[in-house]
C-alpha cells in the first residue's frame, strides 16, 4: 500500500503540531475556561440542553445565531488540523476527533459545572469540524504541495492576532 504523502517535510510537520496545540490551548482556555485568569473568575452554572437550538426566551434570537456561527467557525481548524494529521483518505476520522474534542469539552462543563452543555454547541462544533476538513480537502488541490504551510502561516498568524487582542484586553481591565 502506497502511503499518503502528507507532509512536505519534518519541519512542517514540528511546526504544525505547534500551532494545533497552541490552538488547542486557546479553544479550552475559551471553551471551559471562558479566558479567565484565575478559578474565581469561571462562572459556577450546571445546565443541560438537548434539545437542538432551543433557547430561553430571554435572549434576542439573533444572539442565539451569533452564538452558533462562532461555534461552527471556532472549529473550523479542529477540522483542518485533524484531517491533516489523520490523512485526507481518512477524513471521517478528522470529523469524528472534532466531535470527540466537542464532546468531551461540553461533559467536562457539565461535571465541573462551569457552563452550560448543549446539544446545539455540540452540532455546531462538529459542523466547523466538517468544514474544516472539507476546507483541508479544497486546499489540497488549489495549493498541492504547499497546502500546509500555507495553512500553518494563516493558523500562527490568528493565533497572534487573537493572542495580542487578548493580552491587549487583559492590560486594559487591569
Amino acid at each position: 500500500m502506497v502511503k499518503e504523502k502528507q507532509w512536505e517535510n519534518h519541519r512542517t510537520k514540528v511546526i504544525s503540531c505547534i500551532v494545533f496545540g497552541v490552538y488547542l490551548l486557546l479553544l479550552t482556555w475559551l471553551v471551559l475556561f471562558k479566558f479567565a485568569f484565575a478559578i474565581e473568575e469561571i462562572p459556577h452554572l450546571r445546565q443541560l440542553n438537548l434539545i437542538p437550538f432551543h433557547y430561553e426566551t430571554s435572549v434576542k434570537p439573533i444572539m442565539h445565531i451569533k452564538e452558533v456561527v462562532y461555534n461552527i467557525l471556532v472549529f473550523v481548524p479542529a477540522g483542518v488540523y485533524f484531517t491533516a494529521f489523520f490523512g485526507e483518505r481518512k477524513w471521517w476520522e478528522g470529523i469524528g476527533a472534532s466531535f470527540l474534542i466537542s464532546l468531551s469539552f461540553e461533559i467536562i462543563q457539565w461535571i465541573f459545572s462551569i457552563g452550560v452543555s448543549d446539544i446545539t454547541d455540540l452540532l455546531g462544533n462538529t459542523l466547523g469540524g466538517v468544514l474544516g476538513t472539507l476546507l483541508f480537502v479544497l486546499f489540497g488541490k488549489i495549493l498541492s504541495k504547499k497546502r500546509m504551510r500555507v495553512i500553518n502561516v494563516v493558523g500562527a498568524a490568528v493565533e497572534i492576532v487573537g493572542i495580542a487582542l487578548l493580552s491587549a484586553l487583559f492590560v486594559a481591565n487591569k
